[in-house]
């Protein structure tokens, strides 16, 4: 096992000790994210990366599965891209402003401003979102389409329920990067769906993982379907535990829902 705790000695000759900093992170990544037309992202960026995500994951197993939509529903795309735009807008915000991590975009192709794809990434010596957090976000975006009236009656009656289930994947990060001090989270990644197959996805992913193989720290995800999970191994990563969700009494016939924990030690 990689011993993360040891101090980590930089070119500065400044010997770092505990978990990873934001500052840490933050210069690293940099330092690579030029190489590849990556730019470091700001709070200003807010609309158009919750935009980027929503649509990169209009079509995701994690936001179908607590959707609970019809394959044929007619409005189907609409509602998935809301609730996909809100969930993941909610999750990375405060990698945005920079309180809990960093946010990196990458520009379409042609030096054209549009923003192709993007993550957000967490160190070590961040945690997680206190009760105070939640409160000032729901003021600040108001409530989820599943929990809003006249929106929630869109998606499947246990669509909250399903959300609200996923608590536990945080307990199960912990878990597993239990004894590790120094280590990055990341905590999202998607590429517009017009731009897939046209690398983005790969200079994002590697750009975490050469900043993590600087800073000699393993990367640790979750990721919800098998072909992900298989991409996610020829990046390094390697499968540490598949978590299913469901919540009691729910006898649709999607009740059963699968996460792929993975960890990627540094090289």
């Amino acid at each position: 096992v990689h011993n993360t705790i040891s101090p980590i000695i930089h070119s500065r000759n400044v010997v770092i000790m505990g978990k990873l900093s934001k500052t840490e992170l933050r210069e690293e990544l940099a330092r690579h994210a030029s190489e590849r037309n990556i730019s470091i992202l700001e709070k200003s960026d807010e609309k158009e990366v919750a935009h980027v995500f929503g649509d990169a994951f209009a079509e995701d197993e994690m936001v179908a599965w607590v959707a609970g939509l019809d394959k044929d529903d007619p409005q189907r795309e609409d509602k998935m891209y809301a609730l996909a735009k809100y969930m993941l807008r909610f999750v990375n915000r405060r990698c945005l402003t920079g309180k809990q991590g960093v946010a990196a975009g990458i520009n379409s192709h042609g030096g054209g401003e549009e923003l192709a794809g993007c993550m957000t990434i967490i160190p070590s010596s961040c945690s997680a979102d206190s009760m105070i957090d939640h409160i000032i976000a729901a003021f600040s975006f108001g409530m989820p389409p599943i929990y809003k009236k006249g929106e929630k009656e869109k998606y499947c009656p246990i669509a909250s329920k399903r959300m609200e289930i996923m608590v536990p994947l945080t307990k199960a990060r912990k878990k597993h990067m239990k004894g590790t001090a120094r280590w990055l989270y990341l905590q999202s990644i998607g590429v517009l769906r017009s731009k897939h197959g046209e690398g983005y996805g790969s200079k994002l992913l590697r750009t975490i993982t050469d900043t993590a193989d600087a800073l000699s720290v393993p990367v640790y995800l979750e990721t919800e379907s098998e072909s992900n999970e298989s991409m996610y191994h020829h990046f390094g990563f390697r499968t540490v535990e598949k978590v299913s969700m469901k919540v009691p009494g729910d006898d649709r016939s999607d009740a059963t829902f699968s996460m792929w924990l993975m960890l990627r030690d540094p090289k």
